[in-house]
C-alpha cells in the first residue's frame, strides 16, 4: 500500500515502471516523468487496462476510490491477483527452507537470493520475462560465482514451480536458465599420492589431540564423508555387531549406509568411549560437548602436519578408491558400493544396496590392515 509521500517520491527511470497500491490498484511511471493510475483486470475472459488518471491531477485517496467504484461497477473475471516477486520469495522461502537438513544452507539460501535477485523485487511475477531472469543469474557469474549463479537459476525455477503448484501462475519463464550459464570446472579433493600414505599416517599418529587424531583415523580407515564422520553418533553404531549404520538423511544419495567396523576402527571407538560415551556424539566437541566437533577441527588437523593443499579429509576416500581399485582383489561393484557412489543403473542401485555385505566387512579389514602396513613400512 502506497503512501502521498512515497508516490511524490517515484521518480522517472530509463525504462517504465510500477508501483502498486492495492486491489490492483498501480502507478504507471513513465521516463517522461508522467504518473499514471491504472489497473488490469479481466472482463469476458479478455485482459483489459482501466486508467483512472494521471497524478498530481488525480491523488491517492481520489485515485483509491475512482477504483473502488470502478470494480464495484463493472463484473470483473475475479480481479487479477498482484503478486511481487518479493511476496512469492517470502512464501517461498517459509517453504523452503524447513526441508533443508544443513543450517549452513538454510542460511545461505535466502542471503543469495536476496542479494542477487533484489533487480526482481518489486516485478509482478506474472510479468517477469525471461531475459529478465537471463540477467539476474548472468549477473552472477558476470561477478566470478559460476556455481552459485548456476544455483540461482535453479532456486529461480524451483520457485516459480512453487507458485505454479500454489495456483498464483499458470506458467513461467524460469526454468532452462542453466542453458545460458557457464559450466564451472569440478575442483577434485587434494589427495596425496599413494606413495607418502606410510609418511601421512605416522604424521597422524603424533596429533596430540585424542578427538582430532582418532576422527582423522576413523574417516581414514572407514572413508565416508567428512560431515558422516563429523555427526557420527553412538546410537547409529552397533558394536557388538561391528557395524555402522549411518542414517538416509545423512548421506549424500539418502539411503542408509552399512559401514563394516574393521578391528581397528573397533578399538579407535572403544577409546573414544572413554572420552566422549556418555555424549551423543562420537566426535563431541571439547568445546561444547552436546555439539560434534567444528566442520574444520579435522582438516585444521591436516594442515597442522603440513598437509595444506595436498590432502583434505575427503581426501581420504580418493585414496581408498585408488588403493582398492589398484591393489586388491575386491570387485568394483564391491567397492563402488562400500564408497556409497551413486549407481546410474536404478535396477542395479535397488539390487546392490542388499548386496555385498560379507565381502564389504572382508574389504573395511582388508583396508585397515593395508593401512597399518604403510606405518610399519615407514618404521623398517
Amino acid at each position: 500500500m502506497l503512501t502521498t509521500k512515497q508516490v511524490d517520491a517515484l521518480k522517472p527511470k530509463e525504462k517504465k515502471y510500477k508501483a502498486f497500491d492495492m486491489e490492483g490498484l498501480y502507478l504507471e511511471v513513465l521516463p517522461s516523468g508522467t504518473k499514471s493510475w491504472r489497473y488490469n483486470y479481466k472482463h469476458h475472459s479478455k485482459n483489459l487496462t482501466k486508467t483512472y488518471g494521471n497524478y498530481p491531477s488525480l491523488s491517492l485517496i481520489e485515485a483509491r476510490r475512482s477504483h473502488a467504484e470502478f470494480r464495484e461497477s463493472v463484473g470483473v473475471d475475479g480481479p487479477q491477483k498482484v503478486i511481487l516477486f518479493k511476496q512469492l520469495r517470502d512464501a517461498w522461502f517459509k517453504f523452503k527452507l524447513p526441508q533443508l537438513k544443513n543450517k549452513k544452507h538454510q542460511l545461505r539460501l535466502p542471503e543469495q537470493i536476496t542479494k542477487w535477485c533484489a533487480p526482481l523485487d518489486d516485478r509482478p511475477i506474472n510479468e517477469i520475462k525471461k531475459k529478465e531472469f537471463v540477467a539476474v543469474v548472468q549477473a552472477v557469474q558476470q561477478a566470478g560465482k559460476l556455481e552459485t549463479g548456476r544455483r540461482i537459476g535453479m532456486y529461480l525455477r524451483q520457485m516459480f514451480d512453487y507458485a505454479v503448484d500454489c495456483g498464483d501462475l499458470e506458467s513461467h519463464a524460469a526454468s532452462g536458465l542453466s542453458r545460458v550459464l557457464l559450466m564451472p570446472t569440478v575442483k577434485k579433493m587434494k589427495c596425496i599420492p599413494i606413495n607418502e600414505a606410510p609418511q601421512l599416517f605416522a604424521d597422524i599418529q603424533t596429533i596430540k589431540s585424542d578427538v582430532t587424531r582418532l576422527g582423522l583415523l576413523i574417516a581414514a580407515n572407514t572413508f565416508v564423508r567428512t560431515n558422516e564422520v563429523r555427526f557420527m553418533r553412538w546410537d547409529e553404531i552397533m558394536l557388538d555387531k561391528r557395524v555402522w549404520v549411518i542414517p538416509g538423511n545423512k548421506m549424500k544419495m539418502k539411503k542408509p549406509h552399512v559401514v563394516p567396523l574393521s578391528n581397528e576402527v573397533y578399538t579407535f571407538l572403544q577409546l573414544l568411549k572413554d572420552i566422549n560415551g556418555k555424549h551423543d556424539y562420537v566426535l563431541a566437541s571439547p568445546a561444547d560437548p552436546k555439539k560434534p566437533i567444528s566442520e574444520n577441527t579435522l582438516l585444521d588437523g591436516l594442515y597442522a602436519l603440513g598437509y595444506k593443499g595436498r590432502m583434505t579429509v575427503h581426501g581420504f576416500r580418493a585414496l581408498a578408491s585408488t588403493v582398492l581399485n589398484s591393489e586388491s582383489a575386491f570387485k568394483a561393484d564391491v567397492i563402488e558400493r562400500q564408497l556409497a557412489h551413486k549407481e546410474k543403473d536404478g535396477v542395479r542401485a535397488a539390487y546392490h544396496r542388499a548386496e555385498y555385505l560379507p565381502e564389504r566387512v572382508q574389504l573395511m579389514q582388508w583396508y585397515s590392515d593395508w593401512i597399518k602396513r604403510q606405518t610399519l613400512n615407514l618404521q623398517q
